[in-house]
């Protein structure tokens, strides 16, 4: 019977006039066809009208009715164009399964609040997800050629042809695509020792990218992680990512506005390892606020921690507006934290109108919210401590110990993945 249901699905989403449909079976390689996939080992028949698999070459337009299952590294080759219309879901057959876009391929998911383009696991599909469950499945990647301070450098959790990004900025206005109204869900697998896959990885990916009202629920890494590039995002929810809620790395450059992370469990055991922003650079490489240094624009931000607030790594910067952080720690309750006395010598953080407030001590005494220790750097003559209290970008530009006078995120207006509402999702 499952058959039979995979045969009409198939059928049905050839028909289409937007596209050709290109998907495969098991094994195989990309083709159009109006032949039904295999079953695929992953993927429950039972739970999807068609399995995505390998390589799409060709641009494919989704049928909004249908369930797509991802089984394994699915990609979307250059130039194709694939299209999920308002009210598509996909699941990710297993924890190996993800979607990744290839720098000139497209993803245009055109969600609405009243029917987001959902990417879940199949765990989930079958009603079986506790809430905020992760690493049921891999992640969305999307990569460009836009500029890394790397220059072309692989991704880091696929494999060695998957690279992105440019030595130039020759393609930073590029497109690769559109998301908006996009929920992501129990996504996370750890390819190796420090290579996960994310809720939503971003590499190189140009401002010609459309990015609006995206919901990363349940991560066991990063909720979204952006890789050099120069895409904005406007409108970003992160709920229970295990390791940093907003990470950006390799020269990014963009505006990220609109932003409610809520922390509810931590990776490590420590202040920083898992925060609800972390900026950084691989290696220590620029000197006095480098037009190529990691600098994200973050404004209009609420963060509810667990873990640490803000964590810099090397020599990368931050120019952060209009942001609030609240937690209860009592342990390690510092908010702020430096990896190297690089942060403060490349003179690339800004902050304006930022307030910190820990609800169980109510404290005003910086050194209860900036780190007087760096985690990998033995000299503590430049620390967040020093950087916050010393630096005129940053000294005039806090509150501690309450929220007055910072708005942070709108967090009525945040959308929070369920359909139809700004209510959570779980």
């Amino acid at each position: 019977m499952a058959m039979n249901k995979k045969i009409v699905s198939t059928i049905a989403l050839s028909g289409l006039t937007a596209a050709l449909l290109t998907f495969t079976g098991c094994g195989s390689s990309s083709s159009t066809s109006t032949t039904p996939t295999a079953p695929v080992a992953n993927c429950d028949s039972a739970v999807f009208d068609v399995v995505l698999t390998g390589d799409i070459t060709s641009d494919m337009t989704l049928d909004p009715t249908k369930k797509y299952g991802i089984d394994g590294k699915v990609r979307v080759m250059s130039p194709a164009v694939l299209t999920a219309p308002a009210g598509t879901t996909f699941g990710g057959c297993a924890p190996t399964s993800y979607l990744l876009v290839k720098p000139g391929a497209q993803l245009v998911a055109t969600g609405t609040m009243a029917a987001p383009v959902t990417f879940t696991s199949q765990t989930d599909l079958k009603g079986l997800s506790s809430v905020g469950a992760t690493g049921e499945w891999g992640g969305l990647i999307l990569l460009g050629n836009a500029y890394t301070d790397h220059g072309v450098t692989q991704y880091e959790a696929g494999d060695v042809e998957d690279t992105f990004g440019s030595a130039d900025h020759t393609h930073d206005a590029e497109s690769s695509g559109t998301l908006q109204y996009v929920l992501v869900k129990h996504t996370g697998y750890e390819v190796e020792v420090d290579k996960e896959l994310n809720g939503l990885s971003l590499g190189g990916v140009g401002s010609g990218t459309t990015m609006e009202n995206i919901a990363i629920v349940g991560g066991s890494d990063d909720g979204m992680e952006i890789w050099g590039g120069t895409v904005n995002l406007t409108g970003l929810y992160v709920n229970n990512a295990k390791d940093d809620s907003v990470d950006t790395d390799l020269g990014y450059r963009g505006n990220i506005t609109d932003v409610y992370v809520k922390q509810f469990i931590v990776d490590k055991t420590n202040n920083h390892d898992s925060a609800t922003i972390e900026t950084g650079n691989d290696t220590n490489s620029y000197v006095v606020d480098d037009n190529n240094a990691t600098q994200p624009v973050i404004s209009n931000f609420t963060g509810e921690i667990v873990g640490a607030g803000i964590y810099m790594k090397n020599d990368a910067g931050l120019k952060l507006t209009n942001a609030i952080f609240t937690s209860s720690k009592t342990v390690d309750a510092e908010m702020v934290t430096y990896r190297t006395i690089d942060v403060v010598d490349t003179a690339a953080m800004h902050a304006s109108v930022v307030c910190f407030d820990n609800l169980a001590t109510n404290s005003i005494v910086d050194a209860d919210y900036f780190e007087n220790n760096n985690t990998k750097d033995t000299d503590t003559t430049k620390t967040a401590l020093t950087d916050w209290t010393n630096n005129p970008a940053l000294s005039s530009s806090y509150t501690l110990g309450s929220t007055a006078g910072c708005t942070g995120a709108d967090i009525p207006n945040i959308w929070k993945g369920s359909a139809g509402s700004n209510l959570p999702v779980e």
